[in-house]
């Protein structure tokens, strides 16, 4: 099987293009930080970029590391990942794509003000790690993000 690595590539290279449109003061840029179980406990770290759409829509991308302790083995996984906020209010529903190199998980969630999510979903193997059981089945994810900056002109 050939190894999906270039399609992460070629998300982040689509991403890149879309974010070089936005002005300085059109965006959110900060850190990341979340937990997510799905067939064991991973902790996610990274950093986002979110820029307004049309009207109050917002698109979200991240780039993380995620690391894991499964099957008494250690490591550390690169993840995309993009989502997409219809509105912009307080408490704010959302649909999120998480892409690896071994798993493609579509999720939808619920956030507070873009600050704090959380998100359900289903991974679906795409590649298999070596010495690995496939990484696959049901996601839950709590995730923090802290913007450098405070708000989006609209």
């Amino acid at each position: 099987m050939q190894s999906k690595i270039p399609y992460l590539f070629l998300v982040v290279f689509i991403l890149l293009a879309l974010i070089g449109r936005v002005r300085a003061q059109d965006y959110l840029i900060g850190p990341t930080l979340s937990y997510q179980f799905q067939k064991g406990s991973i902790i996610k770290s990274g950093a986002y970029f979110a820029f307004p759409l049309v009207g109050d829509h917002i698109l979200r991308a991240d780039a993380t590391a995620n690391f894991t302790w499964t099957q008494k083995k250690f490591a550390v996984i690169p993840e995309a990942a993009v989502t997409y906020y219809p509105q912009t209010y307080v408490l704010t529903p959302f649909l999120r794509t998480e892409l690896s190199p071994y798993t493609i998980t579509p999720k939808v969630g619920l956030s507070l003000a873009t600050l704090l999510d959380i998100d359900f979903g289903y991974g679906f193997s795409i590649n298999e790690k070596k010495d690995y059981n496939p990484i696959k089945g049901f996601a839950v994810s709590l995730r923090f993000s802290i913007p450098l900056n405070y708000r989006i002109n609209m």
